[in-house]
């Protein structure tokens, strides 16, 4: 499968009608029910892409919840490539960047890739109450680890539709001053998924600035890069990514009632969905190697 029409078939206007239909408060409280129709439409539509759904569910004081997994299998027993984001917000907010933007790039790579075989396995996880602790990931990392996967990368969208023209970071970080790009945060075991996705995003989403950064152990002594569902993966010694618009040091409206759809760039999420797309073919099968 040609790698520059994995890329091209990423479609805004697709990421549009998914974050239509995502936006809305998504927490197991008062918006318990928003979480649930967010989780009947990533299954709804994984399904009509041809993937089989499973709900992986889990319990957490008294409350039954639930991880949508789709996936197919590859033509090799050479272990699992997974593309992971979470569908859940805090109180409050419509959560459109965190994480309606990550789920829709899922939604996204996961239609880009429908109808191919790869090496891997591919894997697509939306993963529940990733804002309260991440039970949805540990719950699914300990079966994992149960059940001795090989899992060759993990792909975290986490926040991926906010651009801005300023852009602060952390002490000792090096980052631009202009928050136009996305940022691959990797520890040493997930050195290679960095390089992975710089250099398919290089060669096929020449449009999209990228910034990797590599951690040293699993992040502990840089608590922002461990703020998603990819860190459970590292502590089990998975290699994993976490792809980020760095929303928490760029965006004003992150975790607040004014994180809404107007605010969010769509041609840059739809790059970032490309690139991922990309860089999950290319671990799925080496046989894309970039030339």
């Amino acid at each position: 499968m040609p790698l520059d029409l994995v890329a091209t078939s990423v479609s805004e206007r697709e990421a549009r009608r998914h974050l239509d239909r995502l936006v809305g408060p998504r927490d197991p409280f008062d918006g318990h029910a928003g979480m649930e129709a967010a989780a009947d439409y990533v299954a709804d539509v994984l399904r009509q892409l041809g993937y089989p759904v499973v709900e992986d569910q889990f319990r957490v004081e008294g409350r039954w919840y639930r991880n949508l997994v789709a996936s197919i299998k590859g033509s090799s027993s050479d272990g699992e490539v997974l593309v992971v984001a979470h569908y859940d917000t805090v109180p409050d907010t419509p959560g459109a960047d965190d994480n309606a933007s990550g789920v829709a790039g899922l939604l996204e790579v996961a239609r880009a890739l429908a109808g191919h075989r790869f090496q891997k396995d591919l894997v697509f996880i939306a993963f529940a109450l990733e804002e309260y602790g991440y039970p949805g990931s540990l719950h699914y990392v300990q079966q994992a680890t149960a059940r001795r996967a090989r899992i060759a990368g993990v792909f975290d969208l986490e926040m991926i539709g906010y651009t801005s023209p300023i852009q602060t970071a952390p002490p000792g970080v090096p980052a631009p001053a202009v928050g136009d790009f996305i940022g691959i945060i990797g520890n040493r075991r997930s050195e290679g998924l960095v390089s992975l996705f710089e250099e398919g995003a290089a060669r096929f989403v020449p449009s999209l600035p990228v910034e990797g950064l590599i951690v040293e152990g699993n992040g502990e002594d840089l608590p922002v890069v461990r703020l998603s569902d990819h860190a459970p993966f590292w502590d089990a010694g998975y290699p994993a990514v976490m792809i980020t618009d760095t929303a928490f040091l760029r965006n004003p409206h992150y975790h607040q009632r004014t994180d809404t759809l107007d605010t969010l760039d769509l041609p840059f999420l739809r790059n970032v969905a490309a690139a991922t797309a990309v860089a999950a073919a290319l671990l799925a099968d080496p046989a894309h190697a970039i030339d």
